[in-house]
């Protein structure tokens, strides 16, 4: 009882220790939570001052891109119909040549045989078709014997004309009139069969283009008609015109790419075969797109971006996902995700975080 009545005083002194310290604490603790929250002309002086910037929608085609290599309308490999060695090259790079004129030539030994056997098989086979045909008429030879001998005479006769064309084809005639601009082999050289020895072009004014290859991506925006520019290393500042003429429509097994072929409008400044170009297309195929200041891109990663765009309130900010069509000058051009935005975080952009306090300034 003694110990009982002991243990309860001690319970009653602890208890009114106790009162004050907590009072204390809560008193301390409310002080503290006023403190920490923020008048709301402290909440102004943290704003992030922005400037907003209207999203203006508009009709684009991007600009494609490319480069080739300047050639002619009508350039050609010229190469000899059979294998053998070249007897004599009758003319040297950069030579202006005449529509059917000698170009190079084969040692004709060996073909000129080739032509004297298929002839003197022709006789021979004419004189057996002569002797059947007598013995035929005596009942001395079968008709089988004379057809067989007719086929044979028909086949000499066919040899002679392959004999004949093949050494027609051991000479090389300009195919038309042009410029020879690149020889492949010298005399003395042996060359199999459609091995090229001379590369002749028009080298016209009017029959310079320039074949480019595209991603199916690219080429699908592309028609025949669309404009171009092209430029030269030849000629720094200068820009060709030029136009869409042919568009593949199948791709390149090799590289996948489909072949676009430009043509360049006339010009006075000279140009020559195999000059590296630049080509910038400018489709005539538009879509819709939706203009931004380039400033208002806060992040991305090839197409995929984010901008800022403010609340009802204007207070603060959400990060909002678009798909980036392409960027031109100060602006980014904007193919999905601004549909239904009016306005973009335009200055300011850079520091915010979609938990951002902002102030809208004028």
């Amino acid at each position: 009882m003694i110990f009982t009545h002991a243990f309860k005083k001690v319970i009653r002194s602890a208890f009114r220790l106790s009162v004050p310290v907590v009072l204390a604490g809560a008193l301390f603790s409310c002080s503290k939570q006023e403190k920490e929250v923020a008048t709301p002309r402290e909440a102004e002086a943290t704003a992030i001052a922005i400037k907003l910037a209207p999203v203006q929608q508009v009709m684009w085609s991007k600009p494609i891109v490319s480069s080739g290599l300047i050639s002619t309308d009508n350039e050609s490999r010229l190469s000899f119909k059979v294998g053998g060695i070249v007897q004599k090259i009758y003319v040297k790079e950069g030579a202006t040549v005449a529509a059917g004129q000698v170009l190079a030539a084969l040692d004709l030994t060996e073909i000129d045989a080739q032509v004297s056997q298929a002839r003197n098989n022709v006789e021979k086979t004419k004189r057996d078709l002569d002797r059947v045909q007598r013995l035929y008429a005596d009942s001395a030879a079968t008709l089988e014997q004379k057809q067989n001998a007719q086929t044979a005479f028909d086949v000499a006769q066919q040899a002679v004309r392959i004999a004949e064309f093949n050494r027609q084809y051991s000479t090389i005639r300009a195919s038309v009139a042009g410029k020879v601009i690149r020889k492949f082999v010298n005399e003395g050289e042996f060359v199999a069969p459609g091995t090229p020895v001379l590369q002749v072009n028009t080298a016209g004014a009017q029959d310079w283009i320039v074949k480019v290859g595209l991603p199916d991506a690219e080429w699908l925006h592309i028609a025949v008609g669309d404009r171009a520019t092209v430029q030269t290393d030849a000629w720094p500042g200068v820009s060709f015109a030029g136009e869409v003429r042919t568009v593949s429509e199948g791709a390149d097994p090799f590289n996948g790419l489909y072949l676009v072929e430009v043509r360049l409008l006339p010009a006075a400044n000279k140009l020559a075969s195999g000059m590296f170009a630049r080509v910038t297309i400018q489709p005539k195929r538009q879509q819709t797109a939706w203009r931004i200041p380039i400033e208002a891109i806060v992040e991305g990663q090839g197409q995929d971006a984010f901008v800022f765009v403010p609340d009802a309130q204007g207070t603060h900010v959400k990060k909002w996902p678009v798909s980036v069509a392409f960027l031109q000058g100060d602006s980014a051009y904007i193919q999905r995700g601004l549909e239904s935005i009016a306005q973009v975080v335009h200055e300011g952009a850079a520091f915010l975080t979609e938990y951002s306090v902002v102030t809208i300034s004028k």
